[in-house]
């Protein structure tokens, strides 16, 4: 054995062709050569998965909230933004695994990254083209719109009539959403493809799933340091770039808050950018990659055309796409397996999305402190659940019917903490909502005869307590006409829905204060554990179910059906699951914002029927992957005996001293 001039170890007299020296074009000199090797090729996708995870499962899904009070939008609108992704992935989805699988993969996936850079910085646009962020106050400073004004009538007549908001701005900023969301789709796809067969076709078979597991375990890192950092810069005002942040009378706890959104972008658009380079550089395949093929044992699942797909060329042209889509087609187990995955990307699409939104709803936190919960549970959760997963399946060496029984386990012990969302933190009663106003015996709505003469709107939400513990939706709904400030508390007086406005004399008198009349909630701390244990359970299958598809499908097929699985469980899971959990959310709302008789974001929910609808949701979804799981394990038929007994013979010819120690670990 001798050292070639990469630094890497080959049979003697033997040196690596230049196609497999790692480099760009003509450019491949000796000090690039130490990072040609699988494990480093795992590290840089690892880093790739941590950002790609950062951004589009954290990052944007953190600033949901966000984005819908900023330009007015309902859940189920901010869910399409979130299901763009998959939207742009399923245009090129099937085209990228059957084609790219016999291409330069490397090159494929350096193209894809360069693509997401692009869509992070379209995404942002609207931030940097719009206008400043407007909203109401009744902070006697810098204005009083959200007061009782009782001659103010016919001031906000004109404003509606003079002034009528032109939402067709904000349609371009969705747009903007939208197209920066699937070019990040789109740019992703060859790296969750062919990037994941690369690394299947140049490392040991059993350590394919602890490979997977690593990277995938760095997008759940991502995800949860995205959640993180994108909660952290929503402290900081939208527009801390444009105005003085101190002449702003809101903070982070205000429910007419928004945060710098645009923040985590950027850094995401930068990323992309220096990620794309040193993946440009990998060749089609790496040192030892024949010698390897040699040792893989045959597990496909039988279905009876073993000469078609164990054809050397079989694949590598389009005329044999229909021949190679109908094998998998024919495949029941692997049919069913990407059931099982839809069911846990319905699950963990709609969860992501809306995972802080809840816990803001449901708990009371700003979304600053939502967006530091879910990063810390979700680094144990996922990250943990992802590694757990790839290394039970390497440690014990567990064959296809092994890993859906393992994957079918999982679901099954998760089905069983779906109560968790009945743990939630009791609202106070808000009046003519979901209480009475103080001189009204029926729930009237947030209209009363106490202050049916101040004219109030819901344009903006600014809720106010008064000392029976009773909310009102806004001072106005108060029936209050003066507001005394001290630093960042408000102090509300002569409420005529609250004294009958017998203080009119006495400014001094207080009859609420601003906010939500919010108590400690032990509930939070079990919710916040059960969540654990939810996402260590449901992310533990993801490595495996991917595992158990290359287990079940011929070499030859493994990229195609790995983009069948994906275009299957983002078609009918991660796209429709944001949409069908905002539709669920927006099912529950109980006041809408109105501004001019035009509707927008919804800004509060009926609290118990949103915990019972997400019960019956994860309890339906979990039993339904445990089914296809059962299905998939009793069709799944092995190989044919034969093929097992020339395995043996195979390997034992295999010199395993001539595989380039770079696939060695």
């Amino acid at each position: 054995m001798v050292n070639d001039f990469k630094g890497q170890t080959t049979a003697p007299g033997k040196t690596l062709d230049e196609d497999e020296r790692y480099g760009c074009r003509t450019f491949r000199p000796t000090f690039l050569q130490a990072f040609n090797s699988i494990r480093w090729h795992v590290f840089w996708q690892c880093v790739f998965n941590f950002f790609e995870g950062f951004v589009v499962n954290g990052v944007i899904n953190v600033i949901i909230p966000s984005l819908e009070k900023r330009y007015e939008m309902s859940s189920s609108r901010s869910s399409i933004i979130a299901s763009a992704n998959d939207f742009g992935a399923l245009v090129v989805l099937i085209f990228i695994s059957y084609y790219g699988g016999q291409r330069n993969k490397p090159r494929i996936m350096a193209a894809g990254v360069f693509l997401m850079s692009i869509g992070s910085l379209i995404f942002s646009l609207p931030h940097f083209v719009g206008d400043k962020y407007t909203y109401t106050s009744s902070d006697g400073l810098n204005g009083t719109q959200n007061l009782c004004l009782k001659d103010s009538s016919d001031d906000i007549t004109n404003v509606c009539q003079g002034e009528i908001p032109d939402n067709s701005v904000y349609d371009g900023y969705y747009a903007c959403f939208l197209i920066g969301q699937a070019f990040l789709g789109i740019g992703a796809v060859p790296m969750f493809t062919i990037g994941l067969t690369y690394i299947d076709d140049n490392c040991k078979p059993k350590m394919t799933s602890f490979f997977l597991g690593c990277t995938m375990c760095s997008a759940a890192v991502g995800v949860a340091i995205g959640y993180i950092v994108g909660g952290q810069t929503l402290s900081y005002f939208v527009d801390a770039n444009k105005v003085d942040p101190s002449s702003v009378p809101l903070t982070p706890a205000d429910p007419q808050w928004v945060g710098a959104w645009w923040i985590g972008i950027l850094v995401s658009f930068l990323s992309f950018l220096l990620i794309g380079l040193p993946i440009l550089g990998y060749p089609k395949q790496l040192p030892g990659y024949t010698q390897l093929q040699k040792l893989r044992k045959l597990e496909a699942h039988n279905v009876g055309d073993d000469e078609v797909t164990t054809r050397p060329n079989f694949g590598k042209s389009w005329r044999d796409f229909p021949r190679s889509f109908v094998l998998l087609i024919k495949n029941p187990a692997f049919l069913f397996v990407c059931l099982a995955s839809t069911t846990e990307a319905l699950f963990v699409g709609g969860l992501a999305t809306f995972g802080s939104k809840l816990l803001q709803e449901m708990y009371h936190v700003d979304l600053t402190s939502a967006g530091l919960i879910m990063g810390l549970i979700t680094i144990p959760g996922s990250g943990g659940g992802m590694f757990l997963g790839g290394y039970l399946v390497k440690r014990f060496r567990w064959e296809f019917r092994g890993i859906v029984r393992f994957c079918g386990t999982c679901m099954f012990v998760c089905m069983l903490f779906a109560p968790t969302f009945i743990a939630n933190c009791p609202s106070r009663p808000l009046a003519g909502i979901t209480g009475n106003y103080k001189y009204e015996s029926v729930q009237t709505g947030l209209s009363a005869e106490c202050n049916q003469d101040c004219h109030c709107t819901t344009s903006g939400y600014e809720p106010v307590c008064d000392g029976n513990h009773t909310v009102y939706f806004t001072p106005c709904h108060a029936g209050c006409t003066t507001v005394n400030v001290n630093g960042d508390a408000k102090e509300y007086g002569n409420c005529s829905c609250i004294s009958g406005g017998t203080n009119a004399q006495d400014d001094l008198q207080r009859d609420a204060i601003g906010g939500l009349c919010v108590d400690q909630c032990p509930w939070f701390y079990v919710f916040c554990l059960l969540l654990l244990c939810i996402m260590l359970f449901t992310f533990m299958t993801v490595p495996s179910l991917t595992t158990s598809t290359f287990r079940c499908v011929a070499s030859q097929q493994r990229s195609l059906a790995l983009g069948v699985q994906l275009l299957v469980t983002r078609l009918l899971g991660t796209t429709p699951g944001p949409i069908l959990l905002g539709a669920l959310i927006d099912s529950t709302c109980s006041v809408w914002q109105e501004t001019c008789g035009q509707t927008g974001s919804c800004w509060t929910y009926r609290k118990s029927d949103l915990s019972l609808r997400l019960m019956a949701w994860m309890a339906t979804l979990k039993i339904m992957g445990v089914i296809f799981t059962l299905i998939a394990y009793n069709m799944y038929k092995s190989p044919a005996a034969d093929k097992f007994d020339e395995i043996p013979s195979i390997a034992a010819n295999v010199d395993k001293n001539k595989i380039n120690h770079s696939t060695k670990l």
